[in-house]
């Protein structure tokens, strides 16, 4: 009987296992593989999403949008900031997610703050900015992101989108900021976010997001949540009224 040596087996069988064939199939597998990364990529490239869960006032945009949607369909009429700011005061207490964040606060505000906003909407930007609470690190920082803001008009959704959540990001992590800093700036960039996206990924484009409008969702996140939302929608709805009659 001979004396069969293992380490030649193993070797004969590693041999066999590295068949031109085998190796065909293993780049097949890895090509699959790589094809579904690919389609996976492509699929949130055509789907974009507006949210980012990391931001903890990103519901802000959403109630916006959702909002939006509602006085839209209405296919409304008004012409005057006194019927929009109603309506869409009508719409946001209609909606129970609004409601709850507008528990024990006044919804009512000056509807001059809009009309200044709509006629000079750069001056009132540095104004909200250099009159709010923030520290002055805070000041500079949410400046820069609006001045940012402006720059990315001709970017795709998707970059547009990858820029927000970055500043974001950093916003999270600054431990030089107030919780106060971070509760506007965030409200603010949350505006933005799905204010742009609402406009880029309407096929009507029925909604192109203004300056105004965006200095809108600011000057209110400055006092709380739900001004920002009311605010800016009646200061872009007033703006596109006067542009499209």
């Amino acid at each position: 009987m001979k004396n069969i040596s293992f380490p030649l087996v193993i070797l004969q069988l590693l041999t066999i296992s590295c068949t031109p064939d085998t190796i065909d199939n293993t780049e097949s597998i890895a090509s699959k593989v790589s094809m579904k990364k690919l389609e996976k990529s492509t699929r949130l490239v055509q789907n974009p999403i507006p949210e980012n869960p990391a931001n903890m006032y990103d519901f802000a945009g959403k109630l916006h949008n959702d909002i939006l949607d509602v006085y839209l369909a209405g296919n409304h009429q008004h012409t005057t900031i006194e019927q929009i700011n109603q309506q869409i005061e009508a719409i946001a207490t209609a909606n129970t997610n609004f409601i709850l964040l507008s528990t024990g606060i006044n919804l009512s505000f000056n509807l001059d703050i809009i009309q200044e906003i709509v006629s000079n909407p750069e001056l009132e930007l540095a104004q909200a900015i250099t009159n709010s609470t923030m520290t002055n690190a805070a000041k500079e920082s949410l400046s820069s992101f609006m001045n940012d803001v402006i720059l990315w008009e001709n970017n795709s959704y998707e970059e547009i989108y990858q820029s927000v959540i970055s500043y974001e990001s950093s916003v999270i992590a600054n431990s030089g900021f107030s919780n106060e800093d971070k509760r506007i700036i965030l409200t603010t960039s949350s505006l933005v976010r799905y204010s742009i996206y609402y406009n880029l990924t309407r096929k009507d484009k029925d909604w192109p997001p203004s300056k105004g409008h965006l200095v809108g969702g600011l000057s209110g996140a400055i006092d709380n949540s739900s001004t920002a939302i009311r605010r800016s929608l009646v200061t872009g709805i007033m703006i596109y009224t006067q542009a499209t009659h």
